[in-house]
This record gives structure tokens, C-alpha cells and sequence, in this order.
């Protein structure tokens, strides 16, 4: 069972503590965590840029040199990416900065990748422009991503902001080893229950709104209890044309890593 940080504050609001704190508080009272993972490893000055002019190489072929607006300044970043645009929000590591690994998504470095300014045949580059795999990710996590290119951000981003935030990076997700005599934590909001106890902190559960088209649901379905002696009660309620809505700021982190066929008790556990 993995849960990032920012979920199970979604629920208990007040939570502020460290990966750390978390990991030691929670295996104490019970629920064991058995490491955790912090995103924004090795993500450092990364802002967002918008690249507002693009030239080709003077001596380099393969090579564009583009201007691009970080918000405090515009730099100029040489590139070999053939994916971007005039007019394109990207992630940008500006001179000192580091990212997590290389375009070529190979295992990541324990200290990452320190970026600094320099020439590509000639020409100054202050910075990076980055892909998916020096943000220390793939396009499985991120399927809009190109498999070989600059990760392009939604158009609405704000030159300078912290793109690493705008990603949803700024998090840490942890492992947990759930006994199975404590199904309620093998939910999202079992687990949120486990840490307002934990730290003494208010449980805000989610509000749900049942939802339906006018269908019968007896049309699709039907429950029987062969034995009301083993199972007294069993409810099924259906969910048709699910769709994952991975475009929408604020819902991607949370929907991306259960896919649509996926059992909804990864969200919230019916023993509870």
C-alpha cells in the first residue's frame, strides 16, 4: 500500500510534519512504513520558462538556440529537442540548479545532475530546458509526455513560478506493510483515519454525493448472498465510462497512478 503525503493531507488538513516524523509517528502507533520516496529529489532552481524566440544553430545542425522568459529574466538555452515551440511552457533548471537524471531515462544518480551555464559549439546557454526523465520521471507517470523531447506545460503556467510545484513534485510517498487484520488501511482514507490519531489532528472525511443518469442498475448487475449466514449484506453500485481526466490541474497527481480498471478501494476502503 503507497500513499503520497499530499493525500492523506487532503483529509487531515492540519498535518505538517516531515517524511521523517511521518515514517517514525506512524510505525510507532501501528501502521509500518517501510520507506518512503521524496519526488523533488534532486530538483533544484527549476522554474517555468516561456520560450519566446527560436533560431537555428549558426555551426550545429541539429541544434536551435532559443530566448526564454524565466520570469525574473530571459536566458538563452541552447537544444537539441525538436518538440518545442515559440510560444511553449517548459520546465527550466537555470544555471546552479540540478535535475534528477538524463534525457535518457537510465537509473538516476544518488546527487543528481548540477546544471551550469556554458557554450554549445560557440554559443552561450544558460540552462536547461527539461524532459520527463531529468525531472526523474517517465511517460507512464506522465503520458502526455513526449518519449523523446522537452515536457511541454499547460499553456496557463506562470513564467518564473516553481515548476517542480506546478508538477505536483513537492511530495513524498510512502510504503506501508498493512496486516491483514487491518483491511481499513488498505485505503487512501484508512490511512488518513490512522494519522489524525497518530498526531492528534482533525479528520475531515471526504463528502460524497451519490451520483446517477436515470439508469436501473438491474440492467447491468445483480447481487445474490448465497449464504446470509458468511455475508449478511453485500452492496455493489456500478461506475460505466470512467475517464481519467489527466489534463486537469489538480486532479492528475491524484488519478495518475490507478488506472481506470484499477478497484476503487485503492481510494476508499467499504469495510469501513
Amino acid at each position: 500500500m503507497n500513499t503520497p503525503l499530499s493525500w492523506v493531507k487532503a483529509y487531515v488538513p492540519d498535518l505538517e510534519v516531515t517524511p521523517q516524523e511521518y515514517t517514525d509517528a506512524m510505525t510507532l502507533t501501528g501502521t509500518k512504513v517501510e520507506g518512503y520516496e521524496c519526488l523533488d529529489k534532486n530538483l533544484e532552481k527549476i522554474v517555468v520558462g516561456h520560450i519566446l524566440s527560436i533560431e537555428r544553430h549558426p555551426d550545429a545542425d541539429k541544434l536551435i538556440v532559443c530566448q526564454v522568459n524565466v520570469g525574473s529574466e530571459t536566458v538563452q538555452i541552447v537544444t537539441g529537442a525538436s518538440n518545442v515551440k515559440t510560444g511553449d511552457m517548459v520546465p527550466v533548471v537555470l544555471d546552479g540548479g540540478k535535475v534528477a537524471g538524463g534525457h535518457d531515462g537510465g537509473p538516476l544518480p544518488e546527487d543528481g545532475i548540477k546544471i551550469k551555464k556554458g557554450k554549445l559549439r560557440g554559443i552561450e546557454s544558460c540552462g536547461m530546458m527539461c524532459s520527463i526523465e531529468e525531472l526523474g520521471f517517465t511517460n507512464e507517470m506522465y503520458p502526455d509526455a513526449p518519449e523523446s523531447g522537452i515536457y511541454i506545460l499547460p499553456e496557463t503556467s506562470v513564467p518564473g513560478s516553481d515548476a517542480v510545484e506546478l508538477l505536483g513534485l513537492h511530495d513524498s510517498v510512502f510504503e506501508y506493510e498493512v496486516t491483514s487484520n487491518r483491511v481499513d488501511c488498505y485505503s487512501v482514507i484508512g490511512i488518513a483515519r490512522e494519522a489524525a490519531a497518530t498526531f492528534n489532528k482533525t479528520f475531515v472525511p471526504p463528502v460524497v454525493t451519490a451520483t446517477g443518469n436515470g439508469e436501473d442498475v438491474h440492467d447491468y448487475l445483480k447481487v445474490t448472498v448465497e449464504d446470509s449466514r458468511l455475508c449478511s449484506r453485500y452492496c455493489a453500485r456500478m461506475v460505466k465510462i470512467l475517464r481519467l481526466p489527466l489534463h486537469l490541474s489538480g486532479c492528475r497527481e491524484d488519478l495518475q497512478p490507478a488506472e481506470s480498471d484499477q478497484s476503487i478501494t485503492l481510494l476508499i476502503s467499504p469495510t469501513m
